[in-house]
């Protein structure tokens, strides 16, 4: 179906260890074999309770590294001829549903109160946005990965049909 897409992710800083195993949990049933999760910063890991008790063993599949600055996750990921999109409100960036992902990337989430720094969001290659109606004009993390993710599937899976 989707063998040689790969899907990345980088997150940055995120306070909730139970937003991290979200993501774990969210990227196996979605992604299957995900090519790697990569923590920054502060980022909980699956060494914390809450992290391994929401991700529900996924840590124990999804493989996953951690290191010190996105800017290395960042680095590292565009040494490996990936493709980096943000999940950010960026003004004049397209919705998640109008932005064709290319089949080896890597989405970068930011911290759930902060976003992602301006300076960050500057080295990926693109960023993508998803539309928000209400007062506030953001989601939580885990949900807008679980949006990006689903979408990424949904066209890969659509570009593999004959």
């Amino acid at each position: 179906m989707m063998m040689d897409a790969k899907c990345h992710i980088i997150v940055d800083n995120l306070r909730s260890a139970f937003n991290v195993g979200s993501i774990f949990r969210t990227s196996e049933c979605l992604f299957g074999p995900v090519a790697s999760i990569v923590l920054t910063g502060y980022t909980a890991t699956p060494e914390d309770t809450a992290t391994r008790k929401s991700a529900m063993g996924m840590d124990q599949v999804v493989p996953w590294s951690w290191v010190q600055t996105v800017d290395e996750a960042i680095s590292d990921a565009k040494a490996q001829g990936l493709t980096v999109v943000a999940v950010e409100t960026v003004e004049g960036s397209p919705v998640v549903h109008d932005f064709v992902f290319p089949r080896k990337c890597a989405l970068l989430l930011g911290n759930e109160r902060h976003g992602l720094e301006p300076r960050h969001i500057d080295l990926c290659d693109a960023t993508v946005q998803i539309p928000c109606r209400g007062v506030k004009n953001s989601l939580n993390v885990g949900t807008a990965f679980g949006i990006c993710a689903y979408e990424m599937t949904r066209q890969w899976t659509l570009a593999s049909r004959p």
